[in-house]
């Protein structure tokens, strides 16, 4: 057997909803996505791919519409030489009345619908065991065919949503000589689970969860496995957190933000950004700060907490409705957060003149 030229990937998720984000930042990913599968499709043309491998969740099942499935038929034809098997995921797990099951896909696709079923490609002598999530969710999958067929001598790939541990795929599978890959999905990381065990990740970010660099897995198997992650998100979603301490005004917060920003690409990538550490007396109004940055898009969460000195306060306001607040939550049996928290917003709300602190 000569060496077969792969490019496996895994959760592009199309026609995400973005819940997480605002419309017009959800549309922009959802195009992300699409010119993301052009690129695939243009990578496996490119490198003469013999398999495009998509363990999963190509798209989301409540969202997909007929044009977006157009689109992705459209990108399969571009590569006639290289033949596509997808395994469906969890998003995408239902195959009768889907679009999996009633559109004209091209020659070249080949979809495994539900429990564990075999397709022989003879002209690479390789047998591919494929299925869906949902077959491997509600039962465990009857591994002991493998042995029997692989009696012919093919070689064998494995194509399934999901992981070793998930799939209860035995040690006899991982450790069997004509094995050459099991490409797994799920995972939104890439992982390796073994030395013929892998899962790409999403090749685009999804959320915040998916903070770093996403990708696809291309390469060879056959008669040496070796692969490498190739990098193909458009954009990255970054969690950071960032101390205000020493900023006096939303003037300066903005200025700290926009410079903590710099150091990634702020106008392409998306952030969620944590402010802690203490502020001066008042809330910040977060929409005025949202409008100062020039960031594409920055989630704010502000953490920060007033700086009061509380025994000045406690014997000013001794004889008053803020002195009797904070001796009261200073002696109640609680964790210190959250006494820090109660005095926080207490006193945020009396030293504003919500409530009077007398």
């Amino acid at each position: 057997m000569g060496n077969i030229k792969i490019l496996h990937t895994a959760d592009l998720h199309l026609a995400s909803a973005f819940k997480g984000l605002p419309p017009h930042m959800g549309q922009l990913r959802r195009r992300d996505l699409m010119q993301t599968l052009a690129r695939l499709t243009d990578i496996c043309r490119q490198q003469q791919t013999d398999l495009l491998l998509i363990t999963g969740d190509l798209w989301e099942q409540e969202n997909i519409t007929r044009p977006l499935v157009d689109f992705v038929a459209d990108q399969f034809r571009k590569i006639p030489a290289t033949k596509v098997l997808l395994a469906l995921g969890r998003s995408d797990s239902k195959y009768e009345d889907s679009f999996y099951c009633h559109y004209p896909w091209p020659e070249n696709v080949h979809i495994f619908p539900g429990d564990m079923t075999s397709l022989m490609i003879p002209h690479l002598n390789l047998r591919v065991y494929g299925m869906a999530w949902e077959a491997g969710e509600t039962a465990t999958p009857d591994w002991s065919r493998l042995a029997a067929d692989s009696a012919d001598g093919s070689h064998i790939l494995i194509l399934a949503y999901g992981n070793p541990e998930s799939l209860a795929i035995p040690q006899w599978i991982m450790n069997l000589d004509n094995l050459v890959y099991i490409a797994l999905g799920g995972a939104h990381r890439h992982t390796v689970w073994g030395e013929k065990a892998w899962d790409p990740g999403c090749p685009e970010p999804l959320d915040f969860s998916c903070s770093g660099i996403c990708g696809v897995l291309t390469g060879i198997i056959g008669e040496t496995c070796a692969l490498e992650f190739m990098p193909t998100g458009s954009r990255q979603f970054h969690q950071l957190e960032l101390s205000v301490n020493h900023c006096s005004d939303l003037e300066e917060v903005a200025g700290a933000i926009e410079k903590e920003l710099a150091t990634f690409e702020p106008h392409k990538d998306l952030f969620a950004l944590r402010l802690t550490g203490t502020r001066p007396q008042g809330e910040w109004d977060m929409a005025r700060l949202q409008q100062m940055l020039t960031a594409l898009y920055v989630s704010i969460r502000d953490e920060t907490e007033t700086s009061y000195d509380l025994n000045a306060l406690e014997t000013e306001y001794s004889r008053g409705v803020l002195g009797m607040y904070i001796t009261a939550v200073k002696g109640a049996d609680c964790e210190e957060k959250v006494i820090k928290q109660a005095l926080a917003l207490g006193l945020d709300a009396l030293l504003s003149g919500r409530v009077a602190p007398w």
